[in-house]
């Protein structure tokens, strides 16, 4: 099949148009989308290695299977843009930021997961509920997540936060790093999780049998 890919900013300058038509074998994921143009255009490699996928005007991963009539895009990297990952809401999954976080040239990935756990300073804890200034926590944590990728010259970063009520064992936050090598995955990825809890207006309650606070 044959499929059209837009690219921006220094790769389109690189390949040197903004848009190519690629061949492809049915199945095809965008992992064989980029080999495929990185074969083609060698001089992009650079860039191409730190580059983010889109599939219908949305970042996926890389395994993404392409279809026919998708509208496919190649983004160059860029702080707070290609290569970051960002959502808040009621729905995390740690499966699904991995994905998001990763990337052809990377050795490897490193993950945070948060969740609540039975008790705190206060007591048992039974519960917690998470409520977010959600556009402004948007914007902070792409700025975070934008600082990592390049502080650590990182592949991907994806940073979920969950919002709404949180039982025990739940999912709070998942933040994934990848990275040519485990030592810069592992400084990023915690650095991303110390900036999130100091710098994002989210802010949870917690709920006992004692009664219930703010954090």
């Amino acid at each position: 099949m044959k499929v059209s890919v837009k690219l921006f900013g220094s790769l389109a300058q690189k390949v040197g148009r903004p848009t190519i038509d690629v061949d492809l074998t049915d199945g095809a994921t965008g992992s064989d989308l980029l080999s495929v143009v990185s074969r083609a255009y060698p001089s992009a490699a650079g860039v191409l290695e730190r580059a983010s996928f889109a599939v219908n005007l949305r970042i996926s991963p890389w395994t993404t299977r392409v279809r026919a009539g998708d509208e496919l895009a190649i983004l160059p990297p860029a702080s707070g843009g290609a290569g970051v990952s960002v959502a808040i809401g009621e729905d995390i999954s740690v499966d699904e930021a991995i994905q998001a976080a990763s990337a052809p040239g990377a050795g490897g990935a490193v993950v945070f997961v948060g969740t609540v756990r039975d008790h705190s300073d206060a007591g048992g804890v039974e519960r917690l509920e998470y409520t977010a200034y959600e556009a402004m926590a948007d914007k902070v944590l792409h700025e975070i997540a934008g600082e990592a990728l390049e502080k650590w010259g990182l592949r991907g970063v994806a940073v979920r936060h969950a919002t709404g009520v949180r039982e025990i064992g739940a999912t709070t936050i998942v933040v994934a790093c990848s990275a040519p090598h485990r030592g810069e995955a592992f400084d990023a990825c915690r650095y991303v999780v110390d900036e999130l809890k100091h710098r994002a207006p989210i802010w949870k309650k917690e709920f006992g049998s004692w009664g219930e606070r703010w954090i």
